[in-house]
C-alpha cells in the first residue's frame, strides 16, 4: 500500500464508487482532464499545488474517505516549484542548482548603482502588491437579511483563485464571479463563510449571516 501513488488512490478510491472519470468530473465541478491528470501523478498538467491541493480534499468529501494520508502522500513525494507547481522531490536540487549557477552575479553590476536603485524601486511595488490576498467581493447575500431556505450567494474573486462557501469548492466563471445557491433544512441564523486562497496560500475571508425562514 506504500508502494501506491496519489493518483493511484484517488483512482482506486473513485473505482469503488463505480464512476468515471467525467461522472466524478462532473460532480465535482471540475475539468475531465484535470481527473484524468491527478489519478495518472501528472502534475505538470494541473495548475499551482494550493489548487491540487484542493482537488484531493474533494476528492476525499465526495467519495467519503480521510484525505489527511493522501496529502501527508502528497508532501513526501512532491515539494513546491518556484513557480508554485508540484514537481518530483528527486528532481527539484538540479534544477535549483543550475539556476544558481546561471545567477551568478558579475563585477560589472558594481557599476549599475542607478539602475539597480530604480530596478529595486519598481520590484519592491511588485513584490508588494504579490504579498496582498485575492480579491473577493460578496455582493449577495446582505449581510442579516432574511431568507428562504435557498440563499444565493453572488460576487468576484481573481479568476485564478480557490473558491469555497463553507469549505464546499465554487466554480467561477471566466470573469472570477460566481453564483452559488446552498439549500439549508432548518429555521434560524446561518453563517456563510466565504473564501478566496490564491496559489502562494495567501486568503481573502468574507462572512455573512442570514436569517433563514420557511
Amino acid at each position: 500500500m506504500h508502494q501506491k501513488t496519489v493518483g493511484t488512490i484517488l483512482s482506486e478510491e473513485r473505482q469503488k464508487r463505480r464512476l468515471s472519470t467525467a461522472d466524478f468530473a462532473k460532480r465535482a465541478r471540475i475539468r475531465e482532464s484535470y481527473v484524468l491528470a491527478l489519478e495518472s501523478d501528472h502534475y505538470d498538467d494541473l495548475p499551482p499545488a494550493v489548487f491540487v491541493k484542493g482537488y484531493v480534499k474533494m476528492y476525499a468529501r465526495i467519495l467519503g474517505f480521510d484525505s489527511a494520508p493522501v496529502l501527508a502522500l502528497l508532501r513526501r513525494d512532491f515539494k513546491l516549484s518556484a513557480r508554485g507547481t508540484l514537481v518530483p522531490r528527486e528532481f527539484l536540487t538540479p534544477v535549483l542548482k543550475r539556476r544558481v549557477r546561471s545567477a551568478r552575479v558579475t563585477v560589472a553590476l558594481m557599476g549599475l548603482a542607478i539602475v539597480f536603485m530604480t530596478v529595486s524601486s519598481y520590484v519592491f511595488v511588485q513584490w508588494y502588491q504579490l504579498q496582498q490576498p485575492p480579491m473577493l467581493r460578496v455582493t449577495d447575500p446582505a449581510e442579516n437579511i432574511v431568507s428562504s431556505p435557498s440563499v444565493v450567494v453572488r460576487g468576484q474573486t481573481d479568476v485564478t483563485a480557490l473558491l469555497t462557501i463553507n469549505n464546499q469548492p465554487v466554480a467561477l466563471r471566466p470573469d472570477g464571479s460566481f453564483e452559488k445557491t446552498l439549500e439549508f433544512f432548518t429555521e434560524g441564523v446561518v453563517s456563510l463563510v466565504i473564501e478566496a486562497t490564491d496559489q502562494n496560500g495567501r486568503s481573502s475571508t468574507q462572512v455573512r449571516q442570514v436569517q433563514v425562514q420557511f
